[in-house]
């Protein structure tokens, strides 16, 4: 793998990393090594190695006595936290099923070793959208929100690392609805009028607050520290792309995760002075594909010819449940972003770009925007974006693109080998635990020699 980028991003360690959420099969010790027992008293030992961006970085799962058929998972990640899900199967078998998982939390250093602490296994088990994280100081929340059946209540499930020996339960209801969307919602996007929980967005503060985001529909933020919470709701942008397609018809929905990102970002939103606002932000990809018609060689599977994309970027810094309080940033077209000399001369050797590919860069098949995370003024407006050279490609090759919305640039690229996976997974994810990361001088040079390859 390689990436490229500008002095700039080399000049000192990132404070945004990018995670890429299937771990690892492996041992791989260092600093940020970490280790404790599966529930089946096996050992259990996790490794970080990280990876200046666009690049991500990878985690590293070793079980010398346990076969691990299924790849473990990092389902959250919040400050100096990540919730690790990891398929033991049974003791008597050796096999390894999703509803048979132990999950962890891993604690970056900071100033000490680093933590690996295995939780009170749930029951049932909850799929990992639902799962939030939430940092508080020396310790930690795990949070799980799903849709009570037959009810318009919701079931909350909590695991506060103070007490490790339970998981509370409570049944909560939404109190402050989200509001009606602004405009006539055609019936082929009817998927924008329910909540399906895509991700889950740790705000903090006194009453502990969490988001559980459905991109398409919007938010429902809960104070899970409170003793009585409650559920309010928060709009997202309308997709207006996929409405107003198709002469007002709109286009059927499936799953956001390709086309949308979002992430809190503290300090994120301007307004400059000494106490920057925290904010939400959202990127939103727009596409112009046509499909092509299968040959021999793609018989059985979906090709797309891409024709222009464009990225759209939002803050929000109020978080009520107004569709005002929501910017837009930027909006720019993959036609109008100008490459770096070296960056193109690397995108036209490996394939991706040019006369061998046919492609220029509005043409790549782009998906899973993400937003930086990092507060920092000249990291406020980069977007991460995902390429590969043809849908469903069965080769496990994808790029890793890093592009500045407000001044229509690329700014580095990097070859991210996995395996194709539905389009409904999350592959990556922005991460601020690299300034958690406590090295040693000399774990420090290593650190800084691996964020530079």
């Amino acid at each position: 793998m390689s990436s490229s980028q500008p002095d700039r991003l080399l000049l000192s360690q990132p404070d945004c990393l990018l995670l890429a959420v299937k771990a690892y099969l492996g041992q791989h010790r260092s600093f940020t090594t970490a280790s404790t027992t599966t529930s089946n008293h096996d050992k259990i030992e996790v490794s970080l190695c990280p990876a200046r961006p666009p690049l991500p970085s990878k985690l590293y799962v070793h079980c010398p006595d346990l076969t691990l058929t299924v790849p473990p998972r990092v389902i959250r990640m919040v400050e100096d936290l990540f919730l690790l899900r990891v398929a033991v199967g049974s003791p008597h078998d050796g096999a390894s099923s999703v509803d048979d998982s132990d999950y962890f939390v891993y604690r970056a250093g900071n100033e000490r070793q680093p933590s690996l602490q295995r939780l009170l296994r749930p029951h049932p088990f909850f799929h990992d959208d639902d799962v939030g994280l939430l940092s508080r100081g020396a310790n930690y929340t795990v949070a799980v929100l799903e849709p009570a059946t037959g009810s318009p209540l919701y079931d909350l499930h909590i695991f506060h690392s103070e007490n490790p020996m339970e998981w509370i339960y409570r049944k909560v209801s939404v109190t402050e609805p989200q509001r009606r969307f602004p405009l006539m919602i055609p019936k082929n996007c009817g998927r924008l009028l329910y909540h399906e929980t895509s991700t889950v967005i740790s705000i903090g503060g006194e009453a502990g607050t969490m988001g559980w985001v459905d991109l398409w529909h919007g938010i429902l933020l809960c104070d899970v520290l409170r003793d009585e919470p409650t559920l309010r709701g928060v709009p997202l942008p309308v997709p207006l792309d996929l409405v107003s397609c198709d002469n007002g018809l709109g286009t059927e929905l499936g799953s956001p995760i390709p086309f949308r990102g979002i992430a809190f970002v503290k300090g994120g939103g301007g307004g400059g002075g000494d106490n920057p606002e925290d904010c939400l932000k959202l990127v939103h990809l727009e596409t112009k594909a046509t499909l092509v018609p299968g040959n021999v060689e793609t018989a059985g599977s979906l090709s797309y010819q891409m024709h222009d994309w464009t990225i759209l970027t939002y803050t929000n810094t109020a978080m009520t449940s107004s569709w005002k309080d929501w910017r837009r940033d930027c909006r720019i077209q993959a036609s109008d972003i100008t490459i770096d000399t070296q960056i193109k001369s690397e995108l036209l050797q490996s394939g991706l770009l040019g006369s061998a590919s046919g492609q220029a860069l509005h043409n790549l098949l782009v998906s899973h925007p993400a937003p930086d995370i990092s507060a920092a003024a000249d990291h406020q407006g980069i977007v991460y974006l995902m390429a590969r050279k043809k849908y469903q490609h069965p080769e496990p090759e994808g790029w890793m693109l890093a592009v500045d919305t407000r001044n229509k640039t690329l700014l580095g690229t990097a070859e991210f080998g996995v395996e194709w996976q539905p389009c409904a997974s999350h592959m990556y994810c922005p991460t601020g635990i690299a300034k958690y990361i406590k090295p040693s001088t000399g774990d420090k040079r290593r650190m800084l020699g691996m964020l530079k390859a």
